[in-house]
């Protein structure tokens, strides 16, 4: 289903929009090859980088916001792994051992641990987001979908840019491009972004700030052209972030705590609002959510009495070359691709004072991909092949530190575990013309899959537990659907695809030797109708409606720190829903972008839990993040000034209902329903070289969880989400 953001601005009757606009057409590479929108009959939202600008959307991860059954959370703070929903779809996981069923892709590279890719978006051509299973043309076999993010590309005339902003919590945000020649047939592009910020968190233990941001990306990119029909572009990129771990809101699951330690009833369980709200206690800790920080239980005050501090460290390389050739009858690509992250990262998984869970992650990884793609076309057909490699090698550290005297290393666990990964697969697509407006399209995949794991444990929670252990998997793939025309603006499908994700190792707190044993694949069967339209020439409306089963869905659950955490397929889901995105110029000044999503997903399983002491079964449960229903709005309106430029108003919204954030549905980590609002206000001089735009997000300051956890059999945790922020930007381009 194409973007709401896309509008062609083209067409005879259309209004004389603002310069400022963002309803524009965006080419996408959802097929591999170079289509409209609404020539492509794949579930995408498109978002181009100067709508990404214009709308005043920081790093390439606020679409979510704006795109129907989509979902984003980071456990541990922005720079950390960022994990995306899709249609309910989302990894279930917060091991670094593991892959997303929503890849991130940045220019064609997929990113196997995308830890340190948000810092790295910007200075964007479009991002294209495609949900669904992705088993055909895309590099790694997936099952909830994917997000494509694709820089802007070396220019053959000068130009320049750069941006500077200040905001809430001392937040100073630099920017900056230059690109152009720089030779006969060579043009080059630089452009970098530095974050500084205080941290919108206090610790109530210390008073220091957390969650602060201290981060610097950069991507330089040299294109050559090769005689007449090839070019070749050369990407050399990288970040760095230095900060502060985002903290943790400590809850208390008991009405009281009970005085007398020997005794094993304990108190009665709180209700849920008074838990997440701070108002209830935990007989391990003796202390209430709202004692832990002094009262202050709200977004912007957390407690942490971490024995090493809390930091986040994350370094990443990255480098590929990109050869395209065009033959008299196809075309070759070729990309050949490098990555490299390591990261530390640090939490106190009790939020409080006291030194009990607190926990130290590292990760070192290398990746190497290349892909090789023929494209070619005849009279009444398009078509691409190739083949796709992947290899990936991680070291990954698991511990926990203390300040007990007897504690080795002063740690009392530690989790050592490597982790190697290879792939290759073969693909092709071909869509056929059956007549002049019926097309079919047909696709296969076919991937191998290699994984060697080892474990060397100690000190420990648990037994020392060292365990090595290899797993292979294959998977044939693929799509076949009926692409209908009934007029030159109009698009109806419907398609039935499938894909794989392989299985793996868990990574972090393998109580038992059973833990360590690899979880199967999981595989989705989806079948989709869609529909794309332009009504009245120029109100564009896109829709789809799907159902989909996964077979034996990877779900991970954290019993307790005792008892350790359980990666398992832990059954089938059922998921159906509906999409709609409208795009409509209202008058020569005002334009609407709407969009909402329905989901219904439903578990299938035979499988048990214990949490927080009481027993949770599976079957019949939604999947984590997956709000029944979702909408949002934006609406911009341009005020002409004459020779003095323009003002442009924009409002935004975002709802979501009430979902569940852990795959047990028990009632600690259901978010009640709450909506986003964002506004700006900008000027635009009147060649659009220079603008000033004054910024405010989550307008209502809105209090909400983006993620929580259960730890022990009275206390848990959650993941609060940004409070209101406020700042100005000033934008000079030539």
């Amino acid at each position: 289903m194409a973007s709401a953001i896309a509008l062609t601005a083209t067409l005879g009757t259309v209004p004389a929009l603002s310069q400022q606009s963002v309803l524009e057409e965006v080419t996408v590479t959802a097929q591999k090859r170079e289509q409209s929108m609404q020539d492509v009959s794949v579930a995408v939202s498109a978002f181009s980088g100067d709508a990404i600008d214009k709308m005043g959307f920081e790093e390439g991860l606020d679409i979510t916001q704006q795109v129907p059954n989509m979902n984003f959370f980071a456990i541990f703070g922005e720079a950390s792994s960022p994990s995306v929903s899709l249609r309910g779809i989302s990894l279930v996981n917060f091991s670094d051992s593991w892959e997303s069923p929503v890849s991130i892709y940045v220019d064609d590279v997929y990113r196997g641990n995308p830890a340190g890719s948000a810092i790295q978006l910007f200075d964007l051509e479009r991002v294209e987001v495609l949900r669904g299973p992705q088993g055909t043309l895309y590099g790694r076999n997936t099952t909830g979908g994917l997000v494509h993010y694709v820089s802007r590309k070396p220019t053959d005339d000068f130009e320049a840019s750069a941006s500077a902003s200040y905001g809430s919590y001392s937040e100073r945000i630099i920017e900056g491009t230059v690109s152009g020649p720089v030779s006969d047939g060579i043009r080059g592009r630089v452009a970098v972004k530095s974050t500084h910020n205080d941290g919108w968190q206090t610790n109530t233990v210390t008073g220091e700030k957390l969650n602060d941001t201290d981060s610097f990306g950069y991507r330089t990119q040299l294109e050559f052209d090769l005689a007449d029909s090839g070019s070749l572009l050369l990407n050399v990129h990288g970040a760095s972030a230095d900060q502060s771990s985002v903290g943790f809101a400590h809850m208390g699951y008991l009405e009281y705590a009970d005085p007398d330690p020997n005794v094993d009833a304990g108190a009665p369980t709180c209700g849920i609002g008074a838990i997440q709200s701070g108002q209830c206690t935990s007989e391990t800790f003796n202390m209430t959510g709202a004692e832990a920080v002094n009262g202050k239980f709200d977004p912007e005050h957390v407690a942490t009495g971490a024995a090493n501090g809390l930091g986040t460290e994350i370094d990443t390389f990255g480098t590929s070359a990109t050869l395209n050739w065009d033959f008299d009858n196809f075309s070759l690509t070729s990309i050949t691709a490098y990555e490299e992250l390591d990261k530390f990262l640090q939490d106190d998984g009790d939020g409080t004072a006291v030194i009990f869970f607190d926990e130290q992650y590292g990760v070192d990884a290398e990746q190497y991909t290349q892909e090789i793609r023929l494209n070619g076309n005849t009279e009444k057909s398009n078509w691409v092949t190739g083949f796709y490699y992947y290899k990936d090698d991680r070291g990954l550290t698991t511990e926990a530190p203390t300040t007990a005297d007897w504690a080795e290393q002063g740690l009392w666990h530690r989790e050592i575990v490597t982790l190697d990964s290879t792939s290759w697969a073969l693909f092709g697509q071909l869509e056929y013309d059956l007549s002049q407006t019926l097309t079919l399209v047909s696709g296969l995949r076919y991937t191998e899959e290699e994984r060697d794991f080892s474990q060397d444990a100690g000190p420990s929670f648990y037994d020392e537990i060292d365990a090595t252990g290899d797993l292979s998997d294959s998977a044939t793939t693929g799509r076949i659907g009926l692409d209908w025309r009934p007029a030159p603006d109009t698009l109806a499908y419907a398609s039935y695809s499938t894909g794989f994700k392989s299985g793996g190792f868990s990574g972090s707190y393998n109580s038992t030797p059973e833990a360590t044993l690899p979880v199967g694949s999981e595989s989705i069967e989806n079948f989709e109708l869609g529909l794309k339209t332009t009504l009245a020439e120029v109100y564009r409306l896109n829709a789809a409606a799907f159902h989909y089963t996964v077979e034996d869905y990877q779900a991970q659950v954290f019993l307790t720190v005792a008892d350790g955490s359980v990666i398992t397929n832990a059954g089938d889901v059922t998921g159906t829903g509906a999409e709609v995105e409208l795009t409509a110029p209202i008058t020569d000044n005002f334009e609407v972008i709407a969009g909402a999503g329905w989901l219904d997903t439903n578990f299938d399983s035979e499988q048990l839990f214990y949490v927080a002491g009481d027993a949770y079964t599976l079957n019949g449960n939604e999947l984590p993040s997956a709000p029944g229903f979702t909408y949002n709005l934006v609406a911009r309106y341009y005020q002409s000034l004459g020779d003095s430029g323009e003002l442009v108003f924009q409002g935004d919204y975002a709802w979501q209902d009430d979902h569940y954030l852990q795959v047990e549905n028990d009632p600690y980590s259901r978010q009640s329903a709450y909506g986003l609002a964002n506004a700006k206000v900008a000027w635009h001089s009147p060649t659009d070289t220079y603008s000033v735009e004054a910024f405010a997000r989550n307008l209502a300051n809105e209090e909400y969880f983006t993620y929580q956890n259960t730890l022990g059999a009275d206390w848990g945790y959650g993941v609060w989400g940004q409070p209101r922020t406020a700042g100005l930007r000033f934008n000079y381009k030539m």
